[in-house]
């Protein structure tokens, strides 16, 4: 009876590993599982490596987009630095030159009135002296 026992286990074993295998609705194994598990994490982690390489491209480009304004705005508040810089050079230069020629006009004026304070103290000092000639 062993024998028989047996011999019907193992043709109910046989027979129902051969129906599972034909079925067309097979459950998957763990490996199958393991093996999905592994894809959909790969396939999300290269859609996540692709989205980092953008978002730094993206990054990338705007950082030299600001670099460049930054650097554009830096080069024109030195060209207007340089222009103050060149225009009040120039109004300090025609001021110092108005200063001189008022400065040299009043020196002229104060040598003209000194000579004739001279010429007068010389006429008067020639009168009082008796002096014919006055003319200095």
């Amino acid at each position: 009876m062993k024998n028989t026992f047996t011999k019907t286990a193992a043709v109910i074993f046989i027979a129902s590993l051969s129906l599972a295998a034909c079925s067309e609705k097979k459950e998957p194994t763990t490996g199958e599982k393991v093996d999905s598990a592994v894809q959909t994490s790969k396939e999300k982690m290269e859609s996540a490596n692709e989205k980092s390489k953008e978002a730094f491209e993206d990054a990338k480009a705007e950082a030299s987009d600001a670099y460049a304004d930054a650097k554009e705005e830096a080069a024109d508040a030195y060209d207007d630095a340089k222009e103050a810089t060149k225009e009040a050079y120039e109004d300090s230069k025609n001021k110092a030159s108005e200063w001189m020629e008022k400065s040299k006009d009043k020196a002229s004026e104060m040598k003209t009135d000194a000579a004739n304070a001279m010429e007068d103290a010389c006429e008067d000092a020639k009168s009082q002296m008796d002096s014919d000639d006055t003319d200095c």
